[in-house]
């Protein structure tokens, strides 16, 4: 019997150090790989929009120098520009993204709008679509910024979030969902 049970004990232990040395078949394929959930998005275009992590939005901040900004986003998506603003645009499998941002006096970041919009050629949107996008932008700046209450009215709804120094409100309206960033911080010059 004492056989038996230290038979069993080594079997309990080798079983124990093969799982845990990453033998075990955890995607269940036999391939013998652990397979990790990626994250869950309602939208199939959050990734695209939300391309860099940190900043005010995609490693922006308010602030930033518009040699900074040009820096930080594709060169393949700029626009157009004139002395207070960049525009850049993207195509995401036929639905526009914009990228509008704004810069004060003294050449610094101060406002940055951003526009994704589900309109088809004949101006009919996919409702879908764009409460999906809008859900995981909402969730987005909601993990940034704190909860928030929703607005909601017959046409559009909304979150914002004020602060002492910017405003932030990301939105659905119709085919469009929309959120921007401004500042209400001085230049020092």
């Amino acid at each position: 019997m004492k056989k038996f049970f230290s038979m069993m004990f080594l079997a309990a232990v080798a079983a124990i150090s093969f799982t845990a040395c990453g033998g075990g078949d955890a995607a269940g394929d036999g391939s013998g790989t652990e397979t990790v959930d990626a994250p869950k998005y309602n939208s199939e275009y959050f990734d695209d929009v939300m391309f860099a992590e940190g900043g005010e939005f995609v490693g922006l901040n308010l602030g930033d120098s518009r040699s900074d900004v040009k820096g930080k986003l594709p060169e393949s998506a700029f626009d157009d520009e004139t002395d207070s603003y960049l525009y850049y645009y993207w195509d995401l499998n036929g639905n526009q993204y914009w990228l509008d941002l704004y810069f004060d006096e003294a050449g610094k970041l101060n406002s940055i709008d951003g526009y994704v919009y589900f309109y088809d050629a004949d101006n009919n949107y996919d409702e879908a679509a764009a409460k999906a996008f809008y859900t995981d932008m909402r969730d987005a700046f909601t993990a940034k910024y704190g909860a928030e209450e929703e607005e909601v009215d017959e046409d559009f709804v909304y979150t914002y979030w004020y602060f002492d120094n910017k405003d932030v409100e990301v939105g659905l309206d119709g085919g469009e969902v929309y959120w921007y960033m401004y500042s209400y911080e001085e230049s020092e010059i």
